[in-house]
């Protein structure tokens, strides 16, 4: 799992209030871990100190989020209620200018669909600025690439999926799969790319030209 998650770099770890699954990687040294909300309760149950606590707290409580930061000695962000991005973009924001350019997002799915739509966005916005982020959901993850690849070695199992995003991805090629593809190109308007299936060996996605959104089924730590 390491080659597909990056393990070697500095992460920043962004806890929202959706659905929990378990984790996939745990934060390390060097690490920066955002509670988004209501994400603090999941980091409560974990024991994983948090470094900020942010959010406008409309699905957690103001005072808990004070008591919570105050005995974590987490920095504690408040926002406004009415704003233009979500608690976990804003997160996310806070990551991109302390330097980070690899995120995991947990909680980030499940429960409302805007909301997962959302993130996904986030994590295609920063594919296209040269950053790596992973949306994990219930045994798998999301993550994105522009104009390059992402390599799986051969320890993965179960399905894959490939989809287009912000227009047409040129030159989409899979290898090491149940069915490959060569320079091909993928509209976000058709899921050509959909179910595919790992086979026990090493493989990878790469597109020459564009933004792919790649949904992978993984096991948790």
């Amino acid at each position: 799992m390491k080659q597909v998650l990056s393990y070697g770099e500095p992460a920043c770890y962004i806890f929202g209030a959706g659905s929990f699954y378990g984790l996939m990687t745990r934060p390390k040294e060097g690490d920066l871990v955002i509670a988004a909300d209501g994400g603090m309760s999941v980091l409560r149950e974990l024991s994983i100190r948090p470094d900020i606590v942010i959010g406008d707290f409309d699905s957690g409580n103001a005072f808990e989020a004070e008591a919570f930061s105050e005995l974590s000695g987490a920095e504690l962000l408040r926002l406004n209620v009415i704003k233009d991005y979500s608690d976990s973009a804003e997160a996310k924001n806070i990551g991109i200018r302390r330097g980070y350019r690899l995120f995991y997002f947990y909680g980030c799915t499940g429960g409302r669909l805007d909301h997962t739509l959302a993130s996904i966005q986030d994590i295609a916005d920063m594919s296209m600025r040269g950053m790596r982020g992973y949306l994990f959901d219930k045994g798998a993850a999301v993550t994105a690439i522009t104009d390059g690849s992402l390599s799986f070695p051969e320890d993965m199992r179960g399905f894959i999926s490939v989809f287009a995003h912000g227009g047409e991805a040129e030159g989409v090629s899979e290898t090491g799969l149940k069915f490959s593809l060569s320079d091909a190109r993928l509209k976000d308007t058709f899921p050509l790319g959909l179910s595919n299936e790992f086979l026990g060996r090493n493989s990878e996605i790469s597109v020459k030209k564009g933004t792919l959104i790649i949904y992978f089924q993984m096991g948790t730590v």
